[in-house]
Formats: C-alpha cells, structure tokens, sequence
C-alpha cells in the first residue's frame, strides 16, 4: 500500500488521464518545472507496479520527475528504463561496502576555497553554479549537493569563482555544471556568461553540461539560444541513457541550439539493466549521431552512496565498447572512462587492439594488430626504430 502524501492537485499531474492530455509545448518551462513529482506516491495515479521504498531513502536523496519525463515512462512495466533511472529503489536503503561515499570522485578536495570551482588538471576547470537539476538520476554522483539545501551555491560563491577564474591566466577551458545551469533564468546567465567572457578574456572554452535539455526540452526557447550565441558558448554536452528519451520534442530543441552556433555531446553513463546491452547503445549513438550530437564519454556509474546497484562490470564495458567499434560509424563511438576514485580523474576504458610483444630471440619487438571482427596480422615494422641514413655530400 502506498504511502498518503499531502498533495497539491491545482499543480500536480496526479491521474493517467491528465498526463497523458498534457502538452509540454502548452506553458512555459518554468510552469512545468513547478508540475515536478517530488513523491514516489504522487505517481500513483500515473503508474502501475510502483515500488512503495522508505521514507528514509528521502533522507539521503530527494525525488524529481518532470510531467515530461514521466509522460516517457511505461506505464505498467517497472524496468522499464526511464522508469528504473528516476523512480527511488529498496536497493538506494543497502550500502555496499565499496560504495559508501558522497564525495566519490573527491571534487570537495580540489574545489576552491571560497568559491565552487573545481580546479583538477592543470589549465581546465570545473565551475558549480547550481544544486537543482529539473529530474534527479538515481545514480547521481554529486548527492552531496544536488537536492541538498546545504549544497546550494550561494550567490558570493559564484562571484568568487568568477574572481578566481579571471585571476588565474592559465585557465582556458571552463565547464558550468552542477546541478543544472540551466535551471537559472535567461537573465542569471546572461550575467555569469557575460561576466566570464568580461573578465576572463583568456578563456578560450567556455562550455555547459545539461541534462535539463533532456529532461525538460522545452527549457531550450530562442531567448536562452540568444543567450548562448551572445556569449560564445562553444560546446553544450547533454546526458542521454537510453533511445527512448530522443524524442521528437528533443530533436526539434536541439536543432535550436545547433542553430545558434554552439556544438553538441552527448554524455552517457552505463547502467546496470537500463543499457548495458550493445544493441540499445548501437541505437542509441546512432540516433544521437544521426541529430547532430557527437557521443562524448561513456562514464562508468560511479560508485556513489545508494547508486551500486547500477554498476556495470569493467569487463562488461569492455565487451559493449567492442561491440560498437567497427560496427556503428566512426564518430559515433564514444569514449568509455572510469572517473577515478578520490579524484584521480578521467581514464579510458579501451580493449587492447594492437599490442608490442617482444620477438623469441631478443632481436627487437612486433606489433600485433586485432580488428573488430577478430582478425590479425603482424606488422613487425610497427616494432623497429628505424634510423634514416645520413646523407654525405
């Protein structure tokens, strides 16, 4: 039996009926935005089979779906992928003993002091501007801040972090992220935009990662593109999990932002029973590719407080990168990464391909050479070091 939660029907989509009447192109993105289910039990109404989870799994990480999304979710079967992405889980009240942290990828250690920047490698870095995301990913990796009032970034922190950035010359890739940037207003980022390219002229890569664009695509208006072509946005890297949320609506939006001018990756992040199969990440870089969208990084699922029960086994990437390379195109391959524990940063997840073996009687080494139907040849050459001879006069 469902829990009883205190709703407000005036704003909440609580039955199939009004959900399914429901047009996101209707209202503005912000209306949608306050539509948000923040209770496994107000989807009740809207979905079948829903996992009545502890109260207590709110204590560590709070629910958000927008109407949108939940308009995407199979109504009756609870694997299905949307679904299993955003709906609480009995597996987030269990703690492996390897997944115990909220901080897992150490950001805290590298981040300014006074400011929400994240500085890791020597010349990019990595600025935090918000704590809210339009629909909260089960697996998400900053728990510690995301949804949390105590992780808000105030309002002297991003002036801070925008000091810092303008101060440091060697700076010349900056990342928004959060949370989600785009959850400020036009006018918030206009302003932070507008500031970082003001005073801090020696950046030369300025770029948003968003999964709002995703979530609610509406979000994307011809305003906030403005905004993007105004202030030189080179990249915007959105997350995508799964063929089914490329849906009409998305491409239309995405073809917005293409418009003005700014290139698009798509980031994934390897799920446990959502898309750790070859054929759904086939479709889905190939749908992704087909839109415009470049497929950036596969992440492994970090391994986040309440998030282990979506960790795909090293070598079972290693087998879905092997079923991509050589049979999808080319640039529709991305690359497949482990973000190191305690801050060690991103490292490639690759199959050995061509391999350096040293030759039986010591003479020197060879080169052997796998392709991706299982192929080999030995390119002995490959191994020498070749001195050109010098020319006398």
């Amino acid at each position: 039996m469902l829990q009883k939660v205190d709703f407000n029907p005036a704003r909440k989509l609580l039955t199939r009926e009004a959900l399914d009447a429901y047009d996101p192109e209707a209202e503005s993105w912000q209306k949608q935005f306050a539509r948000r289910y923040t209770h496994h039990g107000e989807l009740s109404g809207v979905l079948n089979r829903i996992e009545n989870v502890n109260e207590t799994v709110y204590n560590k990480f709070a629910v958000s779906i927008t109407p949108y999304m939940a308009k995407l979710m199979d109504r009756d079967d609870p694997n299905c992928p949307i679904r299993m992405q955003y709906l609480p889980s009995h597996h987030e009240e269990s703690k492996a003993g390897f997944a115990t942290s909220l901080d897992e990828l150490g950001e805290e250690g590298d981040t300014i002091p006074g400011t929400s920047v994240v500085h890791r490698y020597p010349r990019r870095v990595l600025f935090l501007v918000s704590n809210t995301c339009a629909t909260l990913c089960r697996f998400c990796t900053r728990k510690r801040m995301v949804s949390q009032p105590a992780g808000s970034v105030a309002k002297d922190q991003i002036e801070a972090s925008i000091a810092y950035i303008a101060g440091n010359k060697n700076i010349d890739d900056v990342l928004l992220s959060g949370g989600d940037p785009l959850t400020f207003t036009d006018e918030r980022l206009d302003y932070i935009l507008g500031e970082l390219r003001r005073r801090a002229p020696h950046v030369r890569f300025l770029r948003i990662g968003s999964r709002m664009v995703v979530q609610l695509p509406t979000r994307v208006t011809p305003e906030l593109c403005a905004v993007l072509e105004k202030h030189r946005v080179q990249m915007l890297n959105i997350h995508i999990d799964h063929p089914k949320e490329i849906t009409p609506l998305l491409r239309q939006r995405v073809k917005l932002i293409q418009k003005a001018g700014v290139m698009m990756g798509l980031q994934t992040v390897c799920l446990k029973g959502i898309n750790d199969s070859v054929e759904v990440m086939r479709e889905l870089f190939m749908q992704s590719i087909e839109m415009g969208v470049r497929p950036y990084y596969v992440y492994s699922t970090d391994m986040v407080e309440g998030a282990h029960h979506f960790i795909v086994p090293h070598r079972r990437m290693l087998e879905l990168y092997e079923g991509l390379r050589g049979w999808i195109s080319g640039p529709a391959v991305p690359t497949f990464i482990v973000d190191g524990m305690g801050g060690l940063g991103k490292l490639p997840i690759i199959p050995s391909y061509v391999r350096e073996e040293v030759l039986p009687d010591g003479s020197g080494t060879t080169i052997k050479c796998r392709n991706y139907k299982g192929m080999t040849v030995e390119m002995p050459g490959l191994g020498q070091d070749f001195s050109l001879p010098t020319q006398s006069n």
